[in-house]
Parts: structure tokens; C-alpha cells; sequence
């Protein structure tokens, strides 16, 4: 199975929409299957607290207003995100987006999205993830900050939904280190969900795509990096984020290991006749 990656905008955007378009065109050269985003209605996201917090940080783009400001400010309208999903559609990508609460998921669904993401912030948000059950579409849930018992609530949640699951290893560190990435969580969601599929969605600094291949080794099925076209561009995501030359390393990396996996089973290869006759007596 070829192993889907995805290519996520998070909030690199910065809320300009010919960024995200450049960011779209910029992740197709790269050789990526999805561009994802993230929407948000930040009165329901947060707390009234949160939401009316002084943000003066150098990544606010609220200048000097709140925290929920802020984040408005971040956010594409329904249209909008349409526009942006038929861009990649020309391109050749499909899209969706991760939604963080009800009414979101309702106006992604009125763009008849074909997948949803939740992040792990809505790991345990179960009224959030049922709602969004009802769609009947592919669901992929990320598990950073998540204790293995609240995994197991989720999923078995999840198992009742009528389309594919796919479980995502993540750390929730904004960038996290390689030995922090734990790879070997997808050998237990393996053998505790054989129902769903693996994936992993990575915040680490590398990008010369061994750690993605790791997980393609393991079982990963889908893979997801935060992308950027700069680093050192203003936002708090940045940091976290590949490149052009990063992701297209991880594209190639990534395919080549899916190649070089073949199958299980064992028998003499057509390229391996002639070396056969020459050299075993």
C-alpha cells in the first residue's frame, strides 16, 4: 500500500491566502498526496479567558490585541478554505482539514471534505469526534499528550465508525527531539487496533526522511509534516516545520523505502537468474 503523506499549512499561512497558495504550489513540486489545514471558531476553542488574554508575543498577528484575536486573525472563512482546496485540486492534491469543533466540521462538510482530522488536543474530545462519526468519512486522530488509556477510550469509540480509522504516534513538542518521537508506540497500536491504520505526524527537527522511513518500515500508512517555505518566517509553528528541500527529501525517502519493501515472501528474483546460474554450485 503506497504510504499517503501530507503536507500540513497549519497556521504557516499566516492568514494570507496567496501564502497558502504559494505553500500549496511549493508542497505539489515536492511529490506530497494531501495539503491539510486547520479550522477553527476560536469563541468556541476557547475559554473566555483564553480568548481575551493580552497577546503581545512577536508571533501575534493581532497586533496587540487578545489571544483569540490573534488566532482570528489566523483563520480562513468556508469560501476561502474552498478556494484553497480547489487550487490544490489543480494541482493534482487532494486536501482537507483538521477541525477543532462543531461548527467547523459542519462547514468542511458542507465543502463535502473527504477525511478529518482531529489533533491531539481533541484526542479525548469524544462529543467532537462522534459528531464528526455521523459523516461517515475516513478519521485521523493524532495521540500526542494522550496516556494509553485515554487511546483505548478513543478507539473504542472510533471502532464503531463506519469508514477507516487511521491512529497517528505523535509528540506534542513544538520542535520535539528524534529520541523523543518513539517510533515503537506504532508496534503497539499495531497489535492493540489491528483495525485501523498507522501513521505518524511528526514535529521533530530532521528532514532527511529516516524517520518517516522508520515508521513506513513499522506499518505507517500515512505520514504528516508541519510544512513552512521558511523557518525563521513570524508564528509560533515555524520552527516545527520542514521546508521545500526538507519535505522533498522526505517524499523520495519515503517512496524509496516503500519499494524497497517488496513483499514477505521469499523466492528467487527475475534480476537474481543470472547471479543465480553463475555463482550457485
Amino acid at each position: 500500500m503506497k504510504t499517503k503523506i501530507i503536507a500540513e499549512l497549519g497556521i504557516n499561512h499566516q492568514g494570507n491566502i496567496e501564502l497558502a497558495k504559494k505553500m500549496i504550489t511549493e508542497a505539489s513540486q515536492c511529490g506530497v498526496d494531501y495539503i491539510k489545514g486547520q479550522k477553527r471558531n476560536p469563541r468556541q476553542c476557547l475559554t473566555e479567558e483564553q480568548y481575551n488574554k493580552p497577546y503581545d508575543s512577536n508571533n501575534s498577528f493581532s497586533f496587540g490585541g487578545t489571544y483569540g484575536e490573534h488566532k482570528e486573525a489566523l483563520e480562513f472563512s468556508k469560501d476561502q478554505w474552498n478556494d484553497l482546496f480547489l487550487y490544490a485540486k489543480s494541482l493534482g492534491l487532494k486536501s482537507f482539514n483538521t477541525v477543532f469543533d462543531i461548527d467547523s466540521a459542519n462547514e468542511m462538510e458542507e465543502l463535502n471534505q473527504d477525511i478529518y482530522k482531529f489533533g491531539s488536543g481533541d484526542s479525548s474530545n469524544h462529543d467532537l469526534i462522534k459528531h464528526v462519526m455521523t459523516f461517515g468519512k475516513p478519521i485521523i486522530i493524532s495521540t500526542g499528550m494522550s496516556t494509553m488509556e485515554e487511546v483505548e477510550e478513543t478507539m473504542s469509540i472510533l471502532k464503531e465508525h463506519n469508514n477507516k480509522v487511521i491512529i497517528m504516534q505523535c509528540t506534542s513538542n513544538y520542535p520535539c527531539n528524534e529520541e523523543d518521537v518513539n517510533l515503537n508506540v506504532l508496534h503497539l497500536y499495531k497489535e492493540k487496533f489491528p483495525w485501523a491504520e498507522i501513521g505518524l505526524s511528526g514535529h521533530f527537527m530532521s528532514d532527511d526522511g529516516g524517520v518517516e522511513s522508520g515508521a513506513v518500515a513499522i506499518g505507517a500508512t500515512w505520514l504528516e509534516r508541519h510544512f513552512t517555505l521558511d523557518r525563521t518566517l513570524r508564528g509560533t509553528d515555524q520552527s516545527a516545520s520542514v521546508e521545500p528541500a526538507g519535505l522533498k527529501n522526505i517524499v523520495t525517502a519515503v517512496r524509496n523505502v516503500g519499494k524497497a519493501l517488496g513483499n514477505s515472501t521469499k523466492l528467487v528474483l527475475k534480476c537474481e537468474e543470472a547471479s543465480r546460474i553463475k555463482y550457485k554450485s
